[in-house]
């Protein structure tokens, strides 16, 4: 005789860069055992392709992850973390860089905080148009970096360095237009793009940067409490990897 099956219920989610509604179901502990595996290994490209795999599983496969901007994708894991283990996260952050409070204090101390996901959202109120206008007949239309994108350019724990801003424009232009000519980035060599992107000038590129820059950012303030004086001050916690400290 065949073992009962435990129905899971669904959820709806917004996703951020469209808007679009998705349904979706909690994942389940063989998926869970993929992510535990992959934040074990501490290997961001294994944790990448493990959110994806786990939240086209969850949404039979009806989103198209290529897509999703990489704000989209760690917003989704989280809320979807967030109904399949509890709504409720425990992090445990180190004490801020220069907060000084009492002689007891040490660098390595740790505050257990708690927080709830229905509490952090992500602010696209900012969001700059994909279609961005050079001159009166010329422009080009962005798309958001995926994960994977950002990762490729990006230096754990920093910026992306200058260098690197130009190579993940480059892989995001959509295509360039002149007049009712449209030109393709998949048509396009490296090279060409690199060479119109150079080929603006300082202000027009501007317009180009502030696209980027507009994207949110998944972050939450917390307030960090010494465990030995309780003196306490807020801080801004940024990226998925700090929501499973």
């Amino acid at each position: 005789m065949a073992l009962p099956r435990v129905t899971s219920p669904t959820y709806e989610l917004t996703i951020p860069s469209s808007g679009e509604k998705v349904s979706y179901r909690p994942f389940l502990v063989k998926e869970e055992k993929t992510l535990l595996m992959a934040m074990e290994a501490r290997d961001n490209q294994a944790m990448t392709k493990a959110m994806q795999d786990i939240i086209t599983s969850c949404t039979d496969g009806e989103v198209d992850l290529k897509s999703l901007a990489s704000f989209d994708i760690e917003y989704f894991f989280l809320q979807l973390r967030g109904r399949s283990i509890g709504e409720v996260l425990t992090i445990n952050p180190h004490r801020p860089e220069n907060f000084k409070c009492c002689k007891e204090a040490k660098e390595e101390d740790i505050c257990e905080v708690n927080i709830n996901i229905d509490d952090i959202v992500l602010d696209t109120s900012k969001i700059k148009n994909t279609e961005i206008k050079i001159t009166d007949d010329i422009g080009l239309k962005l798309k958001f970096p995926q994960l994977e994108t950002v990762q490729k350019y990006a230096t754990e724990g920093e910026d992306i360095e200058a260098e690197n801003v130009f190579k993940l424009i480059i892989d995001c232009i959509e295509y360039i237009w002149d007049g009712d000519e449209i030109y393709k980035a998949k048509d396009s060599t490296k090279k060409e793009l690199n060479d119109f992107i150079e080929s603006l000038s300082s202000s027009q590129f501007v317009n180009v940067r502030e696209f980027f820059e507009s994207m949110p950012r998944l972050s939450h303030t917390i307030d960090w409490e010494c465990g030995k004086c309780k003196k306490s001050t807020p801080v801004i916690i940024e990226g998925i990897d700090s929501f499973f400290g």
